[in-house]
């Protein structure tokens, strides 16, 4: 099975160091989420994971094989990346906005294929947008956006999906729905690593959290040990009481799925 490793992982920006000796391991089929406060080095872990930025020290390997022996478009066909805020500024149809997502797996002449277009095909059924395809994706609600980026990073096909926030700024029955999506596809086979705030989502969808502050992971586990009263006061210096949608778990029913 498909597994992500990393050792030592350290990275700095602007002159402050956000992750600290980080080390990660991660195997296809769950869903994990990545929790923390603003500033814990959440986002800045998935992009260094893309190699998206420089890293100061440690290694990331996919498959036993490092990322830095992997050129660009080898590294974009292990690990899809799902950045948070996306704005649209061409009215591209969804179709094509999706069929975008091919680019590393495209040949010489960039050319969409037979193979090509049932990837896409199957990306837009799995984020519920085929029947979007032909709109304009300026046009687009935010939860209809969300959903067309989410099938371009699926178009991919790569065994890892990285979503940085892919629920921020959705209404509840869209941030569900998204959270129904990126399970169902690490229930298939694929690694999910999501970024999110919505500790009831998190704890509701999620197969494993990873709550990182300060650069470091301090919990790692499944939802309901990770997100203990006592880790949640100490990491987001509050009242877990007040925090929305998490509910202390109960030792008298299972976790819904």
């Amino acid at each position: 099975m498909s597994a992500l490793r990393v050792r030592g992982l350290g990275v700095d920006l602007g002159g402050a160091a956000i992750l600290r000796d980080l080390d990660l391991d991660a195997r296809a089929g769950a869903l994990v989420g990545l929790l923390g406060p603003n500033g814990a080095g959440k986002s800045t872990l998935l992009r260094a994971l893309c190699r998206l930025i420089p890293i100061r020290s440690g290694e990331i390997a996919w498959d036993g094989r490092p990322l830095a022996r992997m050129s660009a478009r080898e590294r974009a066909t292990r690990l899809a990346f799902l950045p948070q805020g996306q704005t649209l500024h061409w009215p591209i149809s969804v179709r094509r906005l999706v069929e975008l997502g091919r680019l590393p797996r495209l040949g010489p002449l960039g050319r969409i294929g037979a193979a090509d277009e049932v990837a896409v095909a199957a990306a837009m059924a799995a984020a519920d947008v085929a029947h979007l395809a032909e709109r304009a994706a300026t046009s687009l609600s935010g939860g209809e956006r969300a959903r067309a980026l989410l099938a371009r990073a699926l178009a991919v096909e790569a065994p890892a999906l990285l979503a940085d926030e892919p629920t921020a700024s959705l209404d509840p029955h869209h941030a569900v729905a998204i959270m129904e999506t990126l399970r169902r596809i690490a229930r298939e086979g694929r690694l999910v690593l999501a970024v999110t705030h919505d500790l009831g989502l998190a704890q509701r969808f999620c197969d494993r959290i990873i709550l990182i502050d300060e650069g470091r992971i301090v919990a790692d586990g499944a939802p309901d040990a990770a997100l203990t009263p006592e880790r949640l006061r100490a990491v987001y210096r509050v009242d877990p009481a007040v925090l929305t949608g998490w509910t202390p778990a109960r030792q008298d029913q299972p976790r819904p799925l």
